[in-house]
């Protein structure tokens, strides 16, 4: 039979913070979103301490704390817990992408080891095939991958095995909820009796692929935990919902109906956005970021061998504003051939961005989307434009080339277009007021060990 694992970074982000500060081990540690807005990530100990707190009902400032989830601390206002995360003495971070994707890409490359078939499926999770490698005790086979990866690259990782990609979902949820299993769970060595009970331990919105209408559904008709859903008719579940739940069933049954595609899935649209870390009221600083974020969008676009036939811009003031009506538009502006030429692509979007700017609107966000996704190939020709053979787009190629060889491998921004502005007064950048050093992709920002 098939046999899937399903391997998960424990906390992600904060882990990657910890990796590079071991003395944070045993510290709560969070991580707050774009402009150190919300927490979008916080360790085991921070969870922990945080329950603990909750549980003795203390009055952490002013207001008192109040979790908007009861059993998390994520998603809470920075500004609002502050006080209680002093109170916890945990160590605050601001989101550091750049890390974090250099972190999950050596995770995957490393995970890649383990197995002929892998599908990314996140940032920080991984499908493995391990079809191949039954005939070994796959407990101590995700132990091993637990410890190369801790060992490699400092993170902690969960891994679930089971005969479906559900499966092992599933047990890597619950290899993270139960101290016994050590961070790995394999289904496929268990009785169908050990595994029905395991399923009765999660409730069914738990379930990879119910989501939250589906799961209201499901309870309202008496389908609670993951045991329920297992237990359905199949011609009932299919009459009643859908094929792709009737999928869902049989995967928890242990039925491989999803297999491991070894290609990451193509994107029909690549977006690049971000909220201001102030507003943004002049035409020049919101040319300045329309263009870097057409840059970085165009930079991954070139990445998956991929072009676009579309641009579009949307810019938007902040729906709470007390300075005027609440203003939002956004234009599409086709080109003639799908293009990956950064150049192009910017003074597209800034063809976009004049015909929507409004002055004295205190702006405070801005989209960048490039849509029409294709391989990068023949294209349809058009009779009453130039050749592409001969146009400045395509001998743009080499000079795209370059500026992200160079952007690998001196770090990214090493090379940016003159439209992006100077680092120094780009006052729209978001704010990462506590951000940690790039220390894997910036020179500059190495650690120094004494």
């Amino acid at each position: 039979m098939a046999v899937f694992a399903l391997v998960d970074g424990n906390s992600f982000y904060a882990s990657c913070q910890v990796a590079f500060e071991p003395a944070l081990r045993h510290r709560p540690v969070v991580v707050l979103s774009n402009n150190d807005g919300c927490i979008v990530a916080a360790n085991a100990r921070a969870k922990a301490v945080d329950e603990l707190l909750k549980q003795q009902r203390g009055d952490f400032g002013p207001g008192g704390y109040r979790a908007a989830r009861p059993d998390s601390l994520m998603y809470q206002p920075y500004f609002k817990v502050k006080p209680y995360l002093d109170r916890i003495q945990a160590v605050v971070f601001s989101s550091n992408y750049e890390l974090y994707a250099d972190m999950s890409s050596r995770m995957h490359a490393l995970l890649g080891e383990f197995s002929r078939r892998q599908e990314i499926y996140s940032i920080d999770e991984s499908f493995l095939d391990l079809s191949d490698v039954a005939h070994w005790n796959l407990t101590d086979y995700g132990q091993e991958i637990k410890r190369k990866v801790l060992q490699c690259l400092g993170l902690p990782v969960a891994v679930g095995l089971g005969h479906s990609r559900t499966q092992a979902k599933l047990a890597n949820h619950l290899a993270k909820k139960h101290e016994a299993y050590q961070g790995v769970l394999d289904l496929t060595a268990l009785t169908p009796l050990s595994v029905d009970l395991l399923l009765k331990q999660v409730t069914v919105d738990k379930v990879w692929g119910v989501g939250k209408r589906l799961s209201a559904k499901l309870v309202d008709q008496g389908i609670l935990t993951a045991y329920d859903l297992k237990s359905c008719d199949l011609k009932w579940i299919r009459r009643c919902y859908s094929v792709t739940v009737e999928r869902i069933v049989r995967e928890l049954r242990g039925e491989s109906c999803l297999g491991v595609n070894s290609h990451e899935s193509s994107e029909r649209q690549i977006i690049s956005s971000r909220s201001f870390g102030r507003s943004v009221t002049e035409w020049e600083p919101m040319a300045q970021a329309v263009s870097a974020y057409v840059s970085r969008a165009g930079e991954k676009l070139r990445q998956q061998g991929k072009v676009c036939q579309f641009v579009t811009v949307s810019i938007r003031s902040s729906p709470y504003t007390k300075r005027g009506e609440p203003y939002q538009a956004s234009q599409t502006v086709p080109l003639i051939y799908p293009s990956d030429n950064t150049v192009l692509l910017v003074k597209q979007a800034k063809r976009a961005l004049q015909s929507i700017w409004r002055s004295g609107v205190f702006y405070q966000k801005a989209s960048v989307v490039l849509s029409g996704v294709t391989g990068k190939g023949a294209v349809q020709m058009d009779c009453f434009a130039p050749d592409p053979k001969y146009s400045a787009n395509a001998r743009s190629d080499r000079l795209m080339s370059v500026v992200d060889g160079l952007n690998q491998t001196m770090g990214k921004g090493t090379i940016q277009l003159a439209s992006e502005g100077m680092k120094n007064h780009q006052a729209w950048r978001m704010r990462r007021n506590l951000m940690s050093g790039r220390y894997t992709t910036r020179w500059d920002e190495l650690r120094v060990v004494s």
